[in-house]
């Protein structure tokens, strides 16, 4: 938590330096997350986001993890629908999503676990003009490098639930062939994950940094919370195939 403000700080000061101007608002991230085992290896995904007057997700896909659960991969497709600059907080913009991931889960038997995670969006949005949306839709690649680190307390709260903290650090970076208004963006979580069975709830509070133009620096923060449920369809004699919520952010 101390490195967590600590980097905040730091960005701050360093917009202050450059004599940047420092914009913030505020923005609560809402999400459920599932994830469905229909095979030793293989598992359904399932998950949706909302957060205020920016965006809300439906994402699906099919998972693979390997026999030793250190890699797994997702492929899928997303529904969006986006604000506008003259929607008033509305969620007016259609967006259609293609995407796919790679998780990467350092080995270990500890309390403390890392994972690396790299992420590809194929974003159709919808055309914007003046006033409205209007027909045809934009292309962009955005390439997303994540990494996590969780530290399970295990019972150390109640016997009647696990408890593990997790802090998520993600960059994304947009590309071409259309016009790209904000090429980069920074992405920092801090997630309490308690868990009971299937079950994981996990509150917590995040910051976006965005708009890193030469005279100002434009970020939001705020609440987070997070609904995350494994299930199997049958028992299946592996029992450790888990997706955990930092995955499906």
């Amino acid at each position: 938590m101390r490195g967590l403000f600590s980097l905040l700080l730091f960005l701050i000061s360093f917009s202050a330096y450059s004599q940047r101007e420092v914009l913030d608002d505020n923005e609560n991230w809402w999400g459920i997350l599932t994830s469905g085992q229909i095979a030793p290896n293989y598992a359904l995904w399932m998950d949706s986001h909302f957060v205020n007057e920016t965006f809300w997700i439906i994402r699906s896909g099919l998972t693979y993890q390997t026999d030793n659960g250190l890699w797994a991969i997702t492929g899928g497709y997303a529904y969006l629908r986006l604000g506008a600059p003259f929607s008033e907080g509305k969620l007016v913009r259609p967006e259609h999503r293609p995407w796919g991931q790679v998780v990467y889960r350092v080995p270990g038997k500890g309390p403390f676990t890392a994972s690396f995670r790299f992420r590809y969006d194929a974003r159709f949005r919808a055309n914007l003009g003046p006033t409205g949306v209007e027909e045809g839709y934009m292309f962009n690649s955005r390439f997303r490098f994540n990494n996590s680190l969780r530290y399970n307390f295990r019972d150390a709260l109640s016997p009647h639930f696990n408890f593990a903290t997790s802090l998520l650090n993600e960059s994304l970076i947009t590309t071409g062939p259309a016009p790209v208004t904000n090429a980069f963006e920074h992405r920092i979580f801090f997630l309490l994950n308690f868990q009971k069975n299937s079950i994981t709830l996990s509150p917590g509070y995040q910051m976006r940094f965005l708009d890193f133009q030469p005279d100002f620096l434009r970020f939001r923060h705020g609440f987070i919370f997070w609904l995350t449920y494994n299930y199997r369809f049958k028992d299946f004699k592996r029992k450790n195939f888990e997706i955990l919520p930092t995955d499906k952010m």
